[in-house]
């Protein structure tokens, strides 16, 4: 098993690659307005108790003690812990205001971490059964074979050097102007991923304006949105079918420490003790509905 990405073969599929996703972009798209939908009612019962914000992330915390996360994208935002800070909604706040702001062209990250505090719940809290969630590390759930070439968008540097371990070629996509040599410019990964067979997405897509990278992967055996901003609400995925197949993300276990660790700028590494890692399986024969339509 190769231990480092071949080259010439990372550089033969990019030579090969086709836009052929163009005429899915808005079905990519589609999925942030699904998501509002889908959390739409719920939302409507609840209100902001406490929002916090740092250099990385914000977070929600609703009154009824669900919190979410969301990544603040500061290449994107400028200077995010002062912007962002400014806009934090006040205690009392309807959720359902919060969320609202997730629509384009807004894409606020208080939307999504509201969106992550209505969703990312373990069952006592009304959110995801024990069936269909799987606690841990992504690896541990991901089938990866040697000659997979993977596709990440947004550097996941933890996972970096045990996925290289296991498959034939890694492609790493990121945003900046100053790239280290193992990255690929951002740019690059609708030109590519349609070449993968397994696509890593960070769910900062759904913020950025880069969610239209859902459909380049459509063709991969494997398309996995995950981070600490991703919304574990597999039937609003399973409406684009083999876009999304896997989501990982956290359910926040100490919300105080969270709380600590997003004002003094904290990022991923830094959430380990005050989350859980879970994984959701994307079903694609399941179906979004609308709760407002019941």
């Amino acid at each position: 098993m190769n231990t480092r990405s071949k080259p010439a073969d990372c550089a033969q599929d990019a030579s090969k690659a086709k836009r052929s996703h163009v005429g899915c972009l808005n079905d990519a798209r589609s999925v942030i307005e699904t998501l509002i939908s889908h959390l739409m009612t719920k939302a409507r019962e609840r209100t902001i108790r406490r929002a916090v914000s740092g250099g990385r992330f914000c977070s929600v915390i609703l009154d009824d003690g669900g919190v979410g996360l969301a990544n603040l994208c500061p290449d994107v935002c400028g200077k995010p812990s002062r912007s962002v800070s400014d806009r934090l909604p006040r205690p009392a706040t309807p959720a359902a205001d919060a969320l609202a702001t997730l629509t384009p062209p807004v894409r606020s990250a208080i939307g999504l971490a509201t969106a992550n505090a209505l969703a990312n719940r373990f069952p006592r809290s009304g959110g995801l059964s024990d069936e269909a969630s799987i606690r841990g590390d992504l690896l541990e759930v991901l089938e990866l074979k040697p000659d997979d070439h993977v596709g990440m968008v947004g550097c996941f540097y933890p996972l970096v050097e045990a996925i290289r371990r296991r498959v034939r070629c890694l492609s790493i996509f990121e945003r900046g102007q100053r790239l280290s040599p193992d990255l690929l410019p951002e740019g690059q990964a609708a030109e590519l991923l349609p070449r993968c067979s397994v696509a890593l997405i960070t769910a900062t897509t759904l913020i950025n304006g880069t969610i239209e990278l859902l459909a380049a992967a459509a063709n991969c055996r494997e398309v996995v949105l995950l981070g600490p901003s991703t919304p574990l609400v597999p039937e609003v995925f399973a409406k684009s079918p083999r876009r999304v197949t896997l989501l990982a993300g956290v359910v926040v276990a100490n919300t105080e420490e969270l709380l600590r660790t997003v004002a003094r700028d904290g990022g991923t590494r830094d959430f380990k003790t005050s989350v859980v890692k879970v994984n959701v399986r994307v079903r694609v024969n399941a179906v979004a509905e609308d709760p407002s339509s019941a």
